[in-house]
């Protein structure tokens, strides 16, 4: 599979209204400021905007476009994030880094291990990382690109080389960033960063001590805390912090991730091959459901299934209203109402439903013309 290499949209056509084009199921994909695949002026003048908040929220979103013109005509569009795969990058390579890089890849991290000690940044030392660095910590700068997405976590091997980081670190933006030590340690740096002018609202938001207080001590249990604390920040986790930063705003888990990427480029290779399938993805959910939007599975024409949309008679239901897409080629809406015993059988005590847009496969072959997912 390719890798997400930059940020992009996938924008789906899943309504219209006074049109005579075959407008429904029609794709754009939009990559650095530019969008392929929708050529109807109206529309595509409007989707920069719209694909822009979609990045921003890093999560799917469904909206109207109007044709000024002739106000009588409206499409609803289904705008994807793909985001590029959260990142952690470990400063340091010692006995900490080693499970804490295991665990960061299972989260599904990309991984990346930088130290200035010949041999502690190796593939030996660290097969599951993506990148590995060998270099003074003053040059991170030179192989780093931190951003929003982005989780910094220094456990070097001494003082002078954290403070070294935290220097270069926290020129970048990040989405976090911690620090092992002891509290006297880190009132000291603190009182150093102030002093030295750096933001304080960027000071306050640094995770030292690092980890939740579980109590740990060895240092696959330091790993497992530092990964819990990644977990915390990731979805807004009431858990205590040693550092007691407790108090970022709630995240929504965000469906974009490497795995729905993944979906869409299996999506794109099949379509490639013309193999008859089609493909779910849930745009609105509503009360208690085991998935939220943003979520997809594709349905072959002999029951074979990649990803989910939930499980269950639910999602049974969709399969076989696929079926029916992949007979008649032409895409729609179903809605899938989580009767009582669809809740007993996942467990659920509130109902709820979901909205999901099924299309058929052939549907994301025009606008991957280009071979950027095959």
């Amino acid at each position: 599979m390719k890798e997400l290499q930059e940020q992009m949209a996938v924008i789906t056509v899943i309504k219209q209204e006074n049109l005579n084009d075959g407008l429904i199921g029609q794709k754009a994909i939009y990559i650095q400021g530019q969008s392929e695949g929708i050529s109807i002026p109206w529309i595509k003048a409007k989707l920069e905007e719209l694909v822009q908040i979609s990045l921003s929220a890093g999560s799917l979103k469904v909206t109207s476009i109007i044709n000024q013109d002739k106000p009588e005509q409206k499409v609803t569009v289904m705008i994807e994030p793909c985001l590029l795969p959260e990142e952690l990058v470990i400063l340091g390579g010692g006995h900490i880094a080693k499970p804490l890089a295991k665990v960061a890849k299972l989260l599904g991290f990309k991984v990346v291990v930088l130290d200035d000690r010949p041999g502690f940044a190796s593939k030996e030392r660290f097969p599951d990382a993506d990148q590995l660095f060998t270099m003074p910590f003053d040059r991170i700068h030179e192989v780093l690109e931190l951003g929003a997405r982005s989780h910094v976590v220094i456990v070097t091997q001494g003082h002078r080389h954290d403070w070294v980081c935290m220097q270069q670190v926290l020129k970048f933006p990040f989405a976090y960033l911690g620090v092992i030590g002891s509290k006297r340690k880190i009132a000291l740096t603190k009182e150093k960063m102030m002093a030295e002018g750096f933001d304080p609202s960027k000071i306050n938001n640094i995770y030292m001590p690092i980890g939740i207080d579980i109590g740990a001590e060895t240092p696959e249990e330091i790993a497992i805390s530092i990964a819990a604390e990644l977990i915390k920040v990731r979805y807004g986790g009431k858990a205590a912090s040693l550092s007691g930063n407790n108090n970022l705003a709630a995240k929504s888990p965000d469906q974009s991730t490497d795995a729905q990427f993944d979906l869409i480029q299996k999506a794109a290779n099949l379509a490639k091959h013309e193999t008859p399938a089609a493909v779910a993805t849930i745009y609105r959910t509503e009360g208690s459901t085991p998935r939220k939007a943003g979520s997809r599975m594709i349905i072959k024409d002999d029951g074979t299934i990649y990803g989910t949309i939930g499980g269950g008679k639910g999602e049974a239901m969709v399969c076989e209203e696929a079926k029916k897409i992949i007979e008649s080629e032409r895409p729609g809406i179903f809605q899938v109402d989580m009767n009582a015993d669809m809740l007993d059988e996942l467990g659920m005590i509130c109902g709820g439903s979901i909205t999901v847009f099924i299309e058929p496969v052939k549907s994301f072959a025009g606008a991957f013309k280009e071979g950027r997912l095959e």
